[in-house]
């Protein structure tokens, strides 16, 4: 399993459910417990709120429009078609309530996931591989690297000087090379 961003709680919650199908994990700028840094609450006010985020969403499709390719630490990757890619699928001011429904779940949300931070001890056997972006704006700093460290205690950790939030379009090689590395451990 590769989890970034809102698959971190997406995945996991499949992950600490049905730990037997799982071989390995690759774990970039992500988490699975309540919010509880500053950045992340504030993020998920904005951008989640009302009536402001509602309308920066799903008028504006100001997610894929602005902050992912801000999440990206290489400008130069930041193509027309990369833009396309992140947009296409929201279309419509409907098809963009989700970019508005997940970050109010950050703070919504604490009781699924304080439950799936509970269960994170069943992956503990799990081979894992922790890649980190370490000029994340968006408010995944070290320490939250170093939760997963502690959950996952089977890591290999490789810290991402080059990456911001978006590791898969920064740095995709090393992305695929801990996808190899999770296959070789395993």
């Amino acid at each position: 399993m590769v989890v970034q961003d809102w698959g971190g709680p997406i995945g996991l919650n499949y992950a600490v459910r049905h730990r037997d199908n799982l071989r390995g994990i690759v774990v970039m700028n992500t988490w699975a417990w309540p919010a509880e840094i500053l950045p992340m609450k504030l993020f998920s006010i904005a951008m989640g709120g009302w009536p402001v985020g509602y309308w920066l969403q799903t008028r504006r499709n100001f997610f894929a429009k602005v902050i992912v390719p801000h999440g990206i630490y290489h400008a130069e990757k930041v193509t027309e078609g990369l833009r396309n890619a992140y947009t296409a699928p929201f279309p419509t001011p409907k098809s963009r309530i989700p970019t508005w429904i997940f970050p109010r779940q950050i703070r919504k949300a604490r009781t699924w996931l304080a439950n799936m931070e509970s269960q994170l001890s069943n992956l503990s056997d799990l081979p894992a591989h922790i890649l980190w972006g370490t000029k994340d704006s968006a408010g995944f700093p070290l320490e939250q690297m170093a939760k997963w460290q502690k959950y996952l205690p089977l890591n290999e950790t490789e810290i991402l000087e080059d990456a911001s939030h978006y590791v898969q379009e920064d740095r995709p090689d090393r992305i695929a090379a801990s996808i190899r590395r999770i296959q070789s451990r395993t």
